[in-house]
């Protein structure tokens, strides 16, 4: 069991803890949570050492190993990086170099004091290397760098080469590899990708030790996590179950304290009220002066936590941006012999909601970058549409800042149509508060100098919004308060963003980029998730999977090119217009293999060819706004609680997609003999 007892901390006068005691076991999952500055990471810091406590002290059994993972890439440099993984085992190398001695020892001394001396120490080094597997350290060294999004080629690659935020995940690894009874863990998926998430919270579930941890990730926390401290006011206040179990025990706990604070707030103005009515009266003076001394005993309440809610976020208000908002046609991108993007086509359109998704370097930024217009195309062609203004966020904006003024100053110089009180809001949800809003750029670390970057794009008036990973410096409440404000945004959003949950709260559509592609699916990220397990199934069982694809980096066969529709300029889109599966394509062969003698004649007749083409467009912009309308229904929060016509709804969007499919394929047919005949 691990222990705090009457733990005091404070800084500069400021008190974090005050007298607090607190126990978990060695096999608990804690997630700690709080606002930003309440006190999560100093915690972890005291229980892994880093700090000392000014009074108070923490228990835990003798030889008990507490590992500890700041949210700070530390320094490391000058080994590959399997070896900087293995140097975490220092001890144990210490160890077995011992061993070695002790058994040159052995081999020169075959008895007396010395030879049984050494004898009873190498048994002790063995039992240690074993109880701690050193011998299969490398691989398991190996296992969890690739686990955590390394590639084989990377293990010999110097540390030095690569950024901060990979650097944390090369300090992760060290301290998994050295497999202590705690794990303090400080934001362990700030600089990892989905997947390499999803790996962690496996390798965890199954983690012999105790776990605390600090997540802005609530399914993180909710599928690792047993218990949930809230750190508030210098107290630390445990609830049973996950960070979804404390919400709910939460809001009713604040709501039981809020009744108590008001009615104490209550009692407290009906004495003061009495004092003041009679205290000028000599024959109530025995009565006031009882009430004075009731008033007096009385301990006041603090009003709960969590009674002061987080400012808002309000988009300046913009002009309405033309249909479509970006296109890229054929676009190529390359970085010397690198092929990113091979010819794709992806169309954005307004109010459209997308999530780029992929493994770390499969060209997530890389695509935010084209469509901003920040990296050049080698081939292909961006288009902007008409009206449209983008505001474009990555991490690396913060470093753009201007040094020389207070932040309140460098988002009001940018600031379009905001008035003094909203700019202060919009710097409250970004975290920054109080005085913090007058430091000086210059003086913020490198997290708040993106959360002014991100608020800097906020701020101005923009129709479509490109965020690459905007919320990796935000807290859960601050996260809620961006979705929020993203949700009642009304132009495009284009995001990447390592968050599930805000990923399936606010996309309609999932781009899955990498090897040269990009794959769009209709859906949000567990949709995609659902999608992908149906493909790989129908894969496995020889089928090819339907799903609409925007270029390719590889070669096809004539035969297999039928089966994918490569240009999906209309796209699926959070209205609900349907992109073009691979079923029209298919019905596309067909009816040109099994086109009737009169349709030959009437592709003869240009009249009725033209005729004939505008019916069908005219019946597709009928169908597509029908099956759009539902979509929007189908979008609504409440949609499957308070639509007792839901499954029939569900039923026609379908249906409806089955129809435009083939009205395209019939269409199709009169653009491919047109072009035959030269038209």
């Amino acid at each position: 069991m691990l222990s705090l007892d009457d733990l005091c901390k404070s800084y500069g006068g400021r008190t974090i803890f005050d007298h607090v005691s607190w126990s978990m076991n060695d096999n608990d999952r804690v997630g700690l949570v709080g606002l930003n500055g309440a006190g999560k990471s100093t915690l972890l810091k005291l229980i892994g050492g880093a700090l000392e406590p000014d009074s108070g002290r923490i228990s835990r059994p003798q030889k008990t190993r507490v590992g500890y993972l700041a949210q700070d890439a530390p320094d490391m440099g000058g080994r590959s990086l399997v070896e900087e993984t293995l140097s975490s085992l220092g001890e144990m190398q210490q160890h077995d170099a011992r061993r070695r001695e002790l058994e040159e020892m052995l081999a020169a001394h075959h008895s007396g004091p010395e030879h049984d001396s050494a004898l009873e120490e190498l048994g002790h080094v063995l039992s240690e290397l074993e109880r701690h597997d050193f011998y299969t350290a490398e691989s398991r060294a190996e296992a969890l760098l690739f686990g955590l999004g390394f590639k084989p080629t990377d293990l010999e690659r110097d540390v030095d080469e690569f950024s901060g935020g990979v650097r944390m995940r090369v300090a992760l690894a060290k301290l998994l590899l050295q497999r202590p009874e705690f794990l303090m863990l400080d934001e362990p998926t700030n600089h990892i990708d989905i997947e390499a998430r999803n790996w962690l919270e496996d390798y965890l579930t199954d983690y012999p030790g105790g776990i605390i941890m600090v997540s802005h990730d609530r399914y993180f926390l909710d599928r690792l996590t047993r218990k949930t401290v809230e750190v508030a006011r210098g107290k630390l206040t445990e609830y049973s179950g996950n960070y979804s179990t404390y919400l709910v025990k939460r809001e009713e706990r604040f709501l039981q304290e809020l009744a108590a604070y008001q009615n104490q707030r209550e009692a407290i103005a009906h004495i003061e009220s009495f004092i003041s009515r009679f205290r000028a009266q000599a024959s109530k003076a025995k009565l006031v002066q009882s009430r004075i001394k009731q008033l007096e005993k009385i301990e006041r309440l603090e009003a709960p936590v969590g009674s002061e809610k987080p400012p808002s976020i309000n988009f300046p208000s913009c002009q309405r941006s033309g249909r479509t908002v970006f296109e890229l046609r054929r676009a190529v991108k390359r970085f010397g012999d690198n092929t990113v993007y091979n010819g794709i086509d992806l169309t954005i359109e307004r109010g459209s909601r997308i999530a780029l998704v992929g493994p770390n370097g499969s060209g997530k930024s890389t695509l935010m970058k084209l469509l901003a217009g920040i990296e050049p195309l080698d081939g292909g062609e961006r288009v902007v549409g008409h009206n449209v203004s983008f505001g474009y966020f990555a991490q690396d904006l913060g470093e753009g800042l201007d040094y020389a003024k207070s932040v309140l100053d460098e988002l009001s110089d940018h600031a379009e149509g905001m008035t003094t009180t909203e700019i202060r809001g919009l710097l409250g949800a970004m975290l920054f508060s109080g005085d913090d809003v007058m430091k000086r750029t210059e003086v913020l670390s490198g997290g708040e100098r993106a959360r002014l970057a991100l608020a800097k794009v906020l701020a101005h008036p923009h129709n479509c919004l490109l965020l690459d990973e905007p919320t990796n410096n935000l807290d859960i409440v601050a996260k809620d308060t961006l979705l929020e404000a993203l949700e009642r945004f009304q132009g495009a959003v284009v995001i990447v963003s390592h968050d599930r949950y805000l990923l399936n709260q606010l996309v309609a559509e999932v781009v899955e980029v990498g090897q040269g592609s990009a794959t769009r699916y209709l859906g949000n990220y567990d949709d995609y998730l659902n999608k992908k397990e149906a493909e790989a199934e129908s894969l496995a069982l020889g089928h090819i999977p339907s799903r609409v694809v925007s270029g390719s980096s590889t070669q096809r066969e004539p035969g297999e090119q039928a089966a994918l529709v490569l240009n999906d300029r209309e796209g699926a889109n959070r209205n609900g217009n349907a992109a073009r599966p691979t079923r029209a394509a298919n019905a596309l062969v067909a009816a040109q293999s099994s086109m009737a003698p009169g349709e030959h004649k009437l592709r003869r007749n240009p009249g009725g060819v033209a005729r004939k083409r505008k019916q069908l467009e005219e019946q597709i912009e009928t169908k597509e706004g029908e099956r759009s309308k539902i979509a929007s229904e189908m979008s609504e929060p409440d949609f499957y609680l308070t639509r007792r016509d839901a499954s029939a709804l569900i039923a026609r969007y379908e249906s409806l997609g089955g129809e435009i499919e083939s009205l395209y394929a019939e269409l199709l047919t009169f653009d491919d003999s047109t072009d035959r005949a030269g038209g």
